[in-house]
């Protein structure tokens, strides 16, 4: 990989989900790679892992199926509900020295000045059915976003609340991009609840990323710090 690439992920790419515009009438979603919703590589299939929670607690793998610059999922509903896409980028260690960055703990290099463990994760909510009452939880990884419903309203604020290790985190900063204009919308930091209420002033997808530094996971000769990337899609109506 080269330098250029590392720097990128360790600065701000990312991976999250979207919805296609699949006529076959399945639910169909890409995994996509880069940054503020604008498709940017490919991300390495090795170290992703796909999987849906149905809604009765059930979770089942899900394949990647390669497309041009993403890769897709698809899904056969089981029953009505609500059911979460999660996709799972393993983690991965930069160190960087001062000539740059480098992939690899920071035993193997000299001269490094900073070195962290990055973990990314991707989120998507699929309506199944219309009967079922939403009700955001927790339900994979160590840093999640959880909104109060599973859609935007235009015109509207969206409550989301970021959990990290099961508990609510405060001054988490979120950032907001909508797709249609393909930059940062807003950039908001929860509150001591893990609460962040986000203007939603434009239709289309909205992708909603959470970061989160943690220096007590760290490995001394390996790693300073660990970076969580959590990101959540979903859809204005």
């Amino acid at each position: 990989m080269q330098e250029s690439k590392l720097a990128m992920m360790i600065k701000g790419h990312e991976i999250w989900l979207e919805k296609t515009n699949a006529l076959d009438g399945k639910f169909e979603l890409a995994l996509v790679y880069g940054h503020n919703m604008r498709q940017d590589g490919l991300a390495d299939a090795k170290r992703l892992k796909a999987f849906v929670y149905h809604p009765d607690g059930k979770r089942l793998d899900l394949d990647l199926i390669p497309a041009e610059n993403r890769y897709l999922i698809r899904m056969n509903p089981e029953k009505d509900g609500y059911s979460t896409v999660i996709a799972d980028m393993g983690s991965i260690i930069f160190s960087q020295t001062k000539d740059g960055y480098e992939q690899g703990p920071k035993s193997q290099f000299k001269d490094v000045i900073y070195a962290g463990a990055f973990h990314q994760m991707a989120k998507f909510i699929c309506s199944l059915g219309n009967d079922a009452t939403f009700q955001g939880k927790v339900e994979h990884g160590i840093l999640e976003i959880v909104p109060k419903m599973p859609w935007c309203q235009v015109g509207q604020e969206t409550e989301l609340q970021v959990f990290y290790e099961g508990k609510p985190l405060a001054s988490a900063e979120i950032k907001a991009v909508a797709k249609n204009e393909g930059k940062e919308m807003a950039f908001i930091k929860t509150d001591e609840q893990g609460i962040v209420r986000i203007p939603i002033t434009r239709d289309g997808q909205w992708m909603f990323l959470a970061r989160h530094r943690d220096p007590t996971k760290k490995v001394g000769d390996a790693f300073d710090e660990s970076v969580f990337v959590n990101t959540l899609v979903m859809e204005s109506r």
